[in-house]
């Protein structure tokens, strides 16, 4: 059995995984079928997310197969499995107002605890989901990136011919632009790489797409910030509508400039959010389950375990969308 193990930023090794010990009654034992590369992932990579703890396992976007579950896991061998990204207390005001994904105690896989990229992992069963039979890996593997999307896009009123700027065609912004072409939004999108412009028009052949340089006096019901950069998201508060709202899903260190003015004088209501609930995940695979629900474009590739090194590097250079690790190989 093997395991990714980021020893320092930059430093990246599969090696060979420690036997893992008795199961405790919570716990269940999962085999890995794929690891999806995730933007934080490649911010500890990097080594640009402060709170960071190294040495450490990264991933957190896992689908597996149970093989052994402890006596109060709920979970038979044999059932596919995905993962939370974060843990949570159960306890704190957040949790107990249903709000786990603020919990005030959360530690992330792969970011502050050892993450889940493995042959095998051992996790708490309270942060695993079952997923349905007749769902393809290749679908069920992008559920925790689309349930960011699910969540996000509940915050604002969404319905069927909304002006909506998605700025961002990365992961993040190719699954916003899935669910809101579901949805019947009027969709534009902006980005400097004309190849995820492209894959967002895939979509659907009436999404529009502009360079954050064509910008004229464009303006929208509702933007989707999910690019995560400070230019990006300085311009998303200039897109917005009076009486509008601008959701932002993209993650950065920098501090930005707030056009407090514009803001309040156009009330414009910013939302922040992060991840998902439990709920979201069940919502967002009731979307995969859809046949007629697209995210086909989001996947760039999949790629063996042993060829990790080259997966990262590729998804480093911001020319791919998903990249997926098959683990198959690697038992």
């Amino acid at each position: 059995m093997f395991e990714l193990y980021l020893e320092k930023p930059e430093q990246l090794n599969l090696r060979e995984a420690a036997p893992v010990q008795t199961l405790k009654k919570n716990e269940t034992r999962v085999r890995l079928i794929y690891g999806g590369i995730c933007g934080s992932d490649l911010k500890v990579f990097r080594g640009t997310i402060p709170y960071a703890k190294y040495p450490c396992r990264p991933g957190h976007e896992i689908l597996g197969t149970v093989i052994e579950a402890g006596e109060m896991s709920p979970y038979k061998p044999g059932t596919r499995v995905i993962s939370f990204p974060n843990t949570y207390c159960g306890k704190c005001e957040f949790c107990l107002q249903g709000k786990t994904n603020i919990c005030s105690g959360k530690q992330s896989f792969g970011v502050t605890i050892n993450g889940l990229f493995a042959s095998e992992i051992v996790i708490d069963s309270e942060f695993l989901v079952p997923v349905p039979s007749e769902l393809a890996n290749e679908r069920v593997i992008l559920t925790e990136p689309f349930a960011v999307n699910v969540h996000a896009l509940k915050r604002a009123n969404i319905s069927k011919g909304t002006s909506v700027a998605v700025v961002g065609c990365g992961t993040e912004g190719l699954l916003s632009v899935a669910l809101l072409d579901y949805m019947g939004a009027d969709i534009t999108v902006l980005d400097i790489n004309s190849d995820k412009m492209e894959k967002a028009r895939s979509f659907n052949k009436t999404i529009k797409s502009l360079h954050p340089e064509e910008v004229q006096d464009q303006v929208f019901d509702v933007v989707v910030e999910a690019a995560g950069v400070k230019d990006a998201i300085e311009q998303a508060f200039l897109l917005v509508k009076p009486g509008g709202a601008l959701i932002t899903l993209g993650i950065i260190n920098d501090a930005v400039s707030f056009p407090s003015l514009h803001v309040t004088r156009s009330e414009i209501t910013i939302y922040g959010s992060i991840i998902y609930t439990k709920k979201d995940f069940e919502e967002a695979l009731g979307f995969l389950k859809d046949p007629e629900f697209n995210v086909s474009p989001v996947l760039s590739k999949i790629v063996p375990l042993k060829d990790y090194k080259k997966a990262f590097e590729d998804a480093l250079t911001g020319n791919f969308t998903k990249i997926v690790l098959d683990f198959r190989d690697s038992q």
